[in-house]
């Protein structure tokens, strides 16, 4: 059985033009060029795709300009079929607003839902799982509980986990690599869920400093340089020296990782790679010119 949620995936940016609209194109050639790659999956409108800054018709746009860009792929021989998935964020404050991104994403073609839940108040264990429940009343496609206690201020426990693996559509986890003991919290919901579920983790320094044996990897820098990071990948799995392509990622992802304005900074690194964009929505902050030149440096040497 292949698990959905597994493997190496990319989430890209949602470009934007500089009237403040979607950038569909750019986005399409994002998608496009993880697809051509070979990336296991592309998530849309998670963090690195400021998701919660667009309306619910901006976001059918994103997924279903994800869906169409993955079907095809381009190669030296021509246009040949591609079976990438698109995964959907859908967190949204209100439970109401989930189920019907949920359903939107279901109707644009997406392979499965990612959700973090989040309100404006730390939600309980009773709500998470009723929020679960009730995406999961609503539609077919498998889950993935994105994990951001950060953020949130709400960390799954394995109960929690386990509970919901067996009630509702949750398949996979991605959780984040920003904790004192990842080997044992990724041991603990091992045991609670079993082996038919995708265990992912996020956090690119994380992730290239230790490359975890995992069956996921969650990375936003996977949306932006797909060749690179999955060639990372692919040796990691093997047991294999990673080399250059390994050295430029962390220095890449180094210098992400140490800019204030990371959504902005995302931005930043899509145009010093070619792929046009303006800034962010706000409240999310543009890079400053000198961070657009130490990640110019980074990715150029």
């Amino acid at each position: 059985m292949t698990l959905p949620f597994a493997g190496l995936l990319a989430y890209p940016i949602t470009p934007l033009r500089d009237d403040d609209e979607l950038d569909l194109a750019s986005l399409a050639h994002l998608v496009r060029n993880a697809s051509f790659a070979g990336i296991s999956g592309v998530s849309v409108l998670a963090t690195s795709g400021a998701g919660v800054t667009f309306d619910r018709g901006e976001r059918q746009a994103v997924v279903q300009t994800a869906v169409e860009s993955a079907a095809m792929v381009g190669t030296s021989e021509g246009l040949r079929e591609s079976t990438m998935p698109v995964y959907a964020a859908v967190s949204a404050p209100s439970t109401l607003e989930v189920v019907r991104l949920a359903q939107d994403a279901q109707s644009a073609g997406a392979s499965g839902l990612l959700l973090a839940p989040f309100s404006y108040l730390p939600l309980s264990d009773t709500e998470v799982r009723a929020l679960f429940l009730a995406v999961s009343e609503a539609t077919t496609l498998p889950i993935c509980f994105y994990n951001k206690p950060m953020q949130t201020h709400f960390d799954v426990s394995p109960v929690t986990l386990a509970y919901l693996a067996s009630n509702t559509h949750l398949r996979a986890v991605k959780d984040t690599m920003r904790r004192e003991d990842v080997v044992g919290r990724v041991g603990e919901l091992r045991a609670a869920v079993g082996p038919d579920f995708s265990i992912g983790l996020s956090s690119d320094v994380q992730l290239l400093d230790e490359r975890p044996d995992v069956d996921a990897w969650h990375s936003g820098l996977a949306g932006m340089l797909p060749g690179e990071y999955i060639n990372v990948w692919r040796l990691a799995q093997a047991g294999a020296p990673q080399g250059a392509s390994l050295a430029r990622l962390q220095a890449i992802a180094h210098a992400l990782a140490g800019m204030t304005h990371p959504i902005g900074a995302l931005h930043a690194l899509s145009n010093v790679i070619g792929v046009p964009t303006a800034a962010p929505r706000g409240p999310f902050a543009a890079a400053t010119l000198e961070e657009t030149w130490q990640l110019s440096a980074a990715t150029y040497g």
